[in-house]
């Protein structure tokens, strides 16, 4: 009797940690409209603020020519002023510090580490200054599309399957956890269920890189238009700072790949 009971408990366990897991796995690829809805709702939320200020803890893996996979990873401080204000600052773990400034006029690039900077001419706005800095000076910006104009269009564009995971608690915070599937990305958000709908943690996973790296963010702080006047948005050099050239932007600590 107590065999049976405990194979049973085992039994019961195994069916508690692993029945989502199975349930997600038996599933044909198809979209869930709740899911779909919820993204929608969240990232609407966000798109229609007139301003954001949050800070993101985040890691990605980096795959060896090996197989091994290796974590980095720091914090990022994002202030945006819709339409033409941006402030991104970088905290890598290994002490390597930096920002990314867009004044609406000029974009700047910070390395505080080198005491260096340099500087673009661009006039638009957020979406089409990280679309700038990503396409025309090789710097990736993790994130950026939460920050774009239309950020449904973006998220949802070439969904092959959408998937509602249910009810579940990030850092003491009641969440719905969406899962997403694209041609190139699985990526999984997790959703405040009371209050604002704002993201609680990201993961996204590049099937189609080497080894399927993940990106993984958890947003320590969401602020939804908060006052940001123009000061917060204007470089001012370090003493004995030195502007270079756009020829290196792997120097500068603002993205090492797509894995971010």
């Amino acid at each position: 009797m107590k065999r049976v009971v405990t194979k049973t408990g085992c039994a019961f366990v195994f069916a508690l940690l692993t029945h989502g897991v199975c349930a997600a796995a038996g599933q044909a690829a198809s979209i869930d409209e709740q899911a779909l809805a919820l993204l929608k709702r969240s990232v609407g939320f966000i798109s229609e603020a007139g301003s954001l200020d949050l800070e993101i803890e985040y890691e990605f893996d980096v795959v060896q020519t090996s197989g091994e996979k290796i974590e980095f990873g720091g914090v990022r401080r994002i202030k945006a002023r819709r339409p033409d204000r941006l402030r991104i600052e970088f905290a890598r773990r290994d002490g390597t510090a930096g920002e990314l400034v867009f004044d609406g006029e000029r974009v700047i690039l910070v390395n505080r580490n080198e005491n260096v900077y340099s500087t673009a001419k661009h006039t638009s706005d957020v979406g089409a200054v990280l679309d700038f800095v990503e396409d025309e000076l090789g710097v990736v910006v993790p994130l950026r599309d939460f920050l774009v104009h239309d950020p449904v269009a973006v998220l949802t564009q070439g969904l092959t399957a959408a998937h509602y995971g249910g009810e579940t608690t990030i850092a003491g915070v009641a969440c719905d956890h969406l899962a997403f599937r694209t041609d190139a990305v699985d990526y999984q958000v997790w959703v405040s269920r009371d209050g604002q709908p704002l993201p609680q943690r990201l993961v996204i996973t590049y099937r189609e890189a080497e080894g399927q790296p993940q990106f993984r963010a958890r947003f320590l702080k969401w602020d939804i238009d908060p006052a940001l006047g123009d000061a917060l948005f204007v470089h001012e050099p370090a003493r004995g700072s030195e502007e270079i050239p756009f020829i290196a932007p792997q120097a500068l600590p603002i993205g090492t790949g797509g894995a971010q």
